[in-house]
């Protein structure tokens, strides 16, 4: 555990002196799993810098278990993005994702690779890998601390421009992540978590500070738990 905190310490420091700008997101989700393959969840996202409310969007996620070890899934998100005028452009983006996962003992694997397309309005924008066509992958792991509510969680998340600008058909930034979920409750779960981007091999180069939290809710734990207090 100790080597842990270390090990988490360095990686805050260097967040926090890499950083040229800061946000704040928040994401509040339920999830519902329909049967042992098929699951649904819907969320809600807001991210805040300066101030203001950078970006919004409300997302659903419809996900099928192939195997224990290997999960498909698609979202579908409608994305309010806010531009250096004030006028929030319009998009709708859609994920294709597969997702890859392992444990030994109390270590959990994963890997994530997400195709996004995005079709948004408002003219011609600046290539944004958040916000346009991108492919992603995003190693994860996770350490399950014995009798806690905290999971400690380190991943990264790489991003390609497929485009053919500029700066395009190239790994244009990294999205470093360090956090824990917490356990609630039986049905509810909180993950915190600081991530810092980091762009390269575009036209803004830089690093970004974020501090997120995400709150999610099982539905299927909360209506059973529900029935038995005989609600």
């Amino acid at each position: 555990m100790k080597s842990l905190a270390t090990f988490i310490l360095c990686i805050l420091v260097t967040f926090f002196s890499e950083a040229q700008d800061f946000e704040l997101w928040n994401a509040v989700g339920t999830s519902y799993k329909i049967n042992d393959r098929i699951s649904l969840s819907a969320s809600f996202s807001s991210r805040v810098g300066d101030l203001k409310v950078k970006t919004f969007f409300p997302e659903v996620t419809v996900k099928y278990k192939v195997v224990k070890w290997v999960h498909i899934s698609m979202d579908y998100r409608l994305v309010s993005k806010r531009d250096d005028l004030g006028n929030y452009l319009g998009a709708n983006r859609i994920n294709f994702n597969a997702k890859l996962r392992h444990s030994y003992k109390r270590l959990k694997y994963s890997c994530r690779v997400r195709y996004q397309m995005s079709s948004r309005g408002g003219g011609n924008q600046a290539y944004e890998s958040d916000f346009d066509e991108a492919f992603r992958f995003k190693p994860a792991i996770k350490y399950n601390i014995r009798k806690s509510i905290f999971e400690p969680f380190f991943g990264l998340d790489f991003f390609y421009n497929p485009t053919n600008g500029v700066f395009g058909n190239r790994f244009d930034k990294v999205r470093y992540g360090i956090g824990t979920s917490v356990e609630l409750g039986d049905a509810h779960d909180l993950d915190v978590s600081f991530k810092l981007d980091q762009r390269f091999n575009s036209g803004n180069n830089g690093h970004k500070l974020i501090f997120a939290l995400a709150y999610t809710v099982n539905l299927n734990k909360l209506l059973r738990g529900g029935a038995k207090k005989g609600l």
